[in-house]
């Protein structure tokens, strides 16, 4: 029986952290270790992690250096990580019971490099969101990949949770010490590396959406933190396909565009108009963005996605920064109108 290294790197998470940790008390699978890495918190996390003295399979570290956040203290685990397989978790989610069991079984069975299942968003009011489960073949190769490109890039979301990793696949990879996209990156490097990917429709993980996490609230580095993801993404590319045309790195090119265009017109950023166009612009030459704007696939997106995406093609962008934090203030308001009606 392998052993499985679970990863969770803990800040300030006293709130849910014991729910984190019994859930993984309870997989089936039983063969695991859980590194619990302390990230310098100021509340009681330290006392919800006296589990250790109940399980032997917990382990305690602590991130002691002068670099912190997710990704270095994400390392310290790796540098202890002791099992033939990786997983890593987020301190304020929970797992089914099952998850180890089917993830490692069909590792095992295919010879994966890495297994993905589905998630399900727990919103803060108690309601369900969307699931991300993969509907196409169960196993995929590199060929595969690049085969169907578009499809592979659209249909699996690029968080680390949901994933299990074969450890002599990421051994050597490390995080970027980012606050924010440092997953992406880690992601992106282990699909260089990675020769099969399996897949399995089962939803195991749950992914609690807090308002105040770090991906929705303004961080001061967003523009040089998508400018390190499309390095790592264009890296995977040319690792795919060395000399991969212009219209491969157009779905992540726009991915990444669009996603600093959403951070950037939230209600959280504190920048005026003027100085959101001018972040924009300076991604935009980062990633030479306008080579990539007549490539994307346009007829996959419908709806207000196409809207968007059709206004950052005509070079309009501008349109979505100045009027999307008026949009989604009526959309809220629309969905709390209809919950008092309900």
């Amino acid at each position: 029986m392998e052993t499985v290294s679970i990863i969770m790197p803990v800040y300030n998470a006293e709130r849910y952290l014991c729910e984190a940790i019994e859930s993984v008390l309870k997989q089936t699978y039983s063969k695991f270790e859980l590194l619990l890495i302390n990230d310098n918190s100021t509340d009681r996390s330290k006392k919800c992690m006296e589990y250790s003295k109940k399980d032997s399979r917990i382990v305690l570290l602590e991130n002691n250096c002068q670099i912190h956040g997710p990704g270095p203290t994400r390392n310290i685990g790796l540098d202890h990580a002791t099992g033939e397989f990786i997983y890593f978790m987020d301190a304020d989610d929970w797992i089914e019971d099952r998850l180890l069991e089917c993830a490692v079984y069909c590792m095992q069975e295919t010879g994966a490099d890495m297994v993905q299942f589905g998630v399900v968003c727990e919103l803060s009011d108690g309601q369900t969101d969307s699931r991300s489960c993969w509907n196409g073949k169960d196993v995929l190769t590199e060929k595969d990949i690049k085969d169907d490109f578009p499809r592979f890039w659209t249909g699996t979301p690029k968080y680390l949770w949901l994933r299990l990793f074969r450890r002599d696949t990421v051994m050597n990879l490390r995080f970027e010490n980012m606050l924010n996209g440092e997953d992406v990156c880690y992601m992106m490097d282990a699909l260089c590396r990675a020769e099969k990917v399996a897949f399995t429709a089962d939803v195991f993980y749950h992914y609690r959406y807090l308002e105040d996490s770090t991906c929705h609230r303004w961080v001061e580095s967003t523009i040089e933190c998508l400018a390190e993801q499309w390095s790592h993404a264009c890296r995977w590319i040319r690792s795919l396909a060395e000399h991969a045309e212009q219209a491969f790195y157009a779905l992540p090119a726009y991915d990444n565009y669009m996603w600093a265009i959403y951070q950037l017109s939230e209600s959280f950023c504190p920048l005026s108009f003027r100085e959101k166009r001018r972040a924009l612009a300076r991604l935009k030459e980062i990633m030479n963005f306008d080579t990539y704007r007549g490539l994307y696939p346009f007829e996959m997106e419908h709806g207000l996605l196409y809207v968007k995406y059709r206004l950052v093609r005509y070079h309009l962008e501008w349109l979505i920064l100045l009027f999307r934090p008026l949009f989604v203030k009526m959309v809220k308001r629309g969905k709390n109108v209809t919950r008092r009606k309900q």
